[in-house]
């Protein structure tokens, strides 16, 4: 979606805008929002991300699809990624207010060289043995830093492929499974050529992969994860060390990590 620049400034989506989003992540499975963070913005943030991408895997790129967790401290903490107030627009509108995530998040990296993914959700649905499809429990913001181009492999998805309801008794018992090839054969995809500075909100449900990057240059995005507030408890959410961040941190930021961090328990 290409968003206007009274928009971009203010940093909130009209009524119209909104509606739309909502409305294509609901049909589609995701909606981009095209170059709403500043060029040098996203040049200051990958330049130190990427260095310690690298720093993690010892300078020599791994033979697949990988990434890793940036330091919790400056500049990863910054507002526009871990509550970008556009993408919390949608989230909230699509999945109510009482959202929560984690931190640290994630960074999915194609290394060079890196090869096909299999076809595969990050989430499963709700009630699989049901056949029809909720309302999404978990969405993902993804933020590219770098252009996202077929020769640096920018990802496949199946658009409209997380309203189906998986009936292969092998894909049911474990959502992870590759899904198979000749059946997602039958389904139209896309490459998902993304202006670096975009941001997406995805349905985790929908179909998708990893695909070669033939550069020379690592091709890195951010990846937060979204949950309605039933999804899981409180207990099984990874914990991280905010301390020194947690009083700098806005409401709405303390509100979306609550169970990620409790100062009481310092």
């Amino acid at each position: 979606m290409k968003i206007s620049e009274l928009e971009i400034a203010s940093g909130t989506l009209n009524e119209v805008t909104l509606n739309h989003a909502v409305q294509a992540l609901h049909e589609v499975g995701y909606v981009t929002l095209e170059r709403v963070l500043p060029v040098q913005w996203v040049k200051e943030i990958r330049i130190p991300l990427e260095k310690k991408l690298w720093d993690m895997v010892g300078g020599k790129p791994p033979e697949a699809h990988g990434g890793g967790s940036p330091p919790m401290e400056p500049p990863f903490l910054d507002p526009l990624i871990i509550e970008h107030p556009m993408a919390m627009q949608i989230i909230y509108k699509a999945m109510g207010k009482e959202v929560y995530s984690y931190l640290p998040y994630g960074c999915n990296t194609a290394w060079p060289g890196s090869p096909v993914q299999w076809i595969h959700r990050d989430s499963e649905h709700l009630f699989p043995e049901v056949p029809y499809v909720l309302p999404p429990a978990t969405l993902a913001v993804n933020i590219p830093l770098v252009d996202f181009t077929i020769e640096n492999g920018c990802t496949e998805v199946w658009p409209g492929s997380h309203l189906i309801v998986d009936t292969d008794p092998e894909i049911i018992d474990d959502p992870y499974t590759r899904w198979p090839e000749e059946k997602a054969g039958r389904l139209p995809s896309v490459r998902t050529e993304i202006p670096a500075g975009s941001v997406v909100v995805r349905d985790m449900r929908m179909l998708h992969r990893g695909m070669p990057n033939n550069t020379d240059v690592i091709r890195s995005m951010i990846a937060l994860v979204y949950f309605r507030k039933f999804h899981r408890m409180p207990g099984e959410i990874p914990q991280a060390d905010l301390s020194k961040v947690w009083d700098s941190m806005s409401d709405r930021a303390r509100e979306i990590y609550r169970y990620s961090y409790s100062p009481e328990g310092d």
